[in-house]
């Protein structure tokens, strides 16, 4: 028995049943010869069995997922636990995140994304030597995803007509294997499946930037949070928004880490021709928490709902509560459907989740990060009105690293426009030093907090308001 469980605990949980029912099977054959009455070839037949036995682990597959998803080391707090009722959904996510990069186009079920068909590996067509040029093989990549969809949805469509499961081709069983997770036969499920099939690029590559690049912000990010009463967890939503990509744009307008929409970032910073406070990680971040605070208040102090609220707005909040009749964000994201809260919406809180719980356990997942260290940055007033290259040239900074400690006036000083007086700047020690005749009077830094004139963060690095 010792050896069976030896054998147990090097087998993962995502390994295939029959290769761990063989090999236990296997072991527990020479159990019962080592109680026999021929120890001498036993022995020989144990070596053999254990030799023969090679279990690789896959690198690409988190081992210790179901482990992660409980919070065994009790990283998260009680309020951000994953609900039973979207456990699935979020380990859904957790996946696109540790598991799938961008060659991995995973095929799946809109309504329920955990439900998987196939997937696709790009790989080989991205990255062989013809065609030529990266877009074309891009292009024949997309095209053979397309192709994988095409014959899904004939399985789908084929399986849903057939009266038994005799004789599958392999689509129709790839298709039927996952619609058995469903209540009901997967024949009668196929015909709704066909309105749900979706695409979902695997997003690994691009989490793994955002936690080389997350060191910069996070420090400072967590201080205003904790100064402005809300859970520091929260911070770890520009995972899911933009990777920490401080010039991410959407399609839609959205800009920074945070993907402030320009009207919602006007309620609360300065957004206009010339400078747009949305591209600075910390004064977006400030804002963030206040926008997150007052949709936690206005949605039953439901963090869930006002997450989800980041996403779809209070309003559209209330009215899914008033048509599921429930404020459990579980419940409305299974019952409820609309135009507008659509597949990002009701996903939003279980990729904000997944990708927390990633975060947070990081060292379980990721290997040889590359991380960028926290900025060593003050915020300070001006005192007066001054034209942006002035400033710059004052300064003393070079333009790179002007933009780099803020990014909101990239078009302040390509086109030289005055920044206001009580502009809140960021700026280093040496910067800061030169400014000195500038800035309006400060107050005394605080010891551990920001302060609320002078922006002075003293922990491992100074990171500025």
């Amino acid at each position: 028995m010792q050896v069976l469980n030896k054998v147990g605990k090097l087998v993962s949980k995502r390994s295939t049943h029959g290769i761990v029912l063989t090999i236990m099977t296997a072991t527990m054959a020479v159990a019962v010869f080592n109680s026999a009455s021929f120890p001498i070839e036993v022995k020989k037949i144990t070596k053999i069995v254990l030799s023969a036995m090679k279990l690789e682990k896959d690198p690409n597959i988190v081992y210790n997922r179901e482990e992660i998803l409980s919070d065994y080391s009790n990283k998260v707090s009680e309020d951000f636990k994953i609900p039973a009722d979207m456990r699935d959904r979020v380990g859904f996510w957790f996946d696109i995140y540790t598991r799938y990069d961008n060659n991995n186009r995973v095929i799946h079920n809109s309504m329920y994304p955990w439900i998987v068909y196939k997937v696709v590996d790009v790989s080989p067509i991205i990255n062989a030597e013809l065609p030529k040029h990266r877009w074309l093989r891009n292009v024949k990549a997309d095209e053979f995803v397309k192709d994988e969809v095409a014959k899904i949805r004939d399985a789908m469509k084929s399986l849903s007509k057939r009266k038994n499961l005799d004789n599958l081709d392999e689509y129709e069983t790839l298709v039927a294997k996952a619609l058995n997770a469903l209540p009901g036969k997967p024949q009668e499920n196929a015909a709704e499946a066909l309105k749900n099939l979706r695409v979902q690029t695997g997003q690994k590559n691009f989490f793994e930037e955002g936690l080389e690049v997350s060191p910069l912000y996070l420090s400072g990010m967590e201080e205003i949070f904790k100064d402005l009463g809300v859970p520091v967890e929260l911070t770890r939503i520009p995972f899911v928004e933009s990777s920490f990509n401080k010039h991410a744009v959407s399609k839609v307008g959205a800009s920074g880490i945070w993907q402030f929409m320009g009207n919602t970032g006007r309620s609360f910073m300065t957004v206009n021709h010339h400078i747009d406070e949305r591209h600075s990680p910390f004064k977006a971040t400030e804002a963030a928490a206040k926008l997150l605070k007052e949709n936690h208040m206005i949605l039953y102090k439901s963090w869930p709902l006002a997450v989800t609220a980041w996403n779809h707005g209070p309003p559209g909040i209330r009215k899914a509560i008033k048509e599921v009749g429930s404020k459990n964000l579980g419940d409305i994201v299974a019952d409820y459907r609309t135009k507008n809260f659509d597949f990002a919406s009701s996903n939003f809180y279980s990729e904000f989740l997944a990708a927390l719980y990633a975060e947070r356990y990081q060292q379980d997942i990721f290997k040889d990060l590359n991380k960028e260290k926290s900025l060593e940055v003050h915020s300070v007033k001006l005192a007066r009105t001054i034209s942006a290259k002035e400033l710059l040239r004052v300064s003393g900074l070079s333009n790179d690293d002007f933009i780099m400690f803020n990014p909101d006036l990239k078009n302040a000083v390509e086109k030289n426009a005055s920044i206001p007086s009580g502009f809140k700047l960021m700026v280093n020690d040496s910067a800061k030093a030169v400014l000195k005749n500038l800035l309006a009077k400060e107050s005394r830094p605080s010891k551990s907090k920001l302060s609320r004139n002078d922006v002075s963060l003293n922990m491992n690095a100074e990171i500025g308001r």
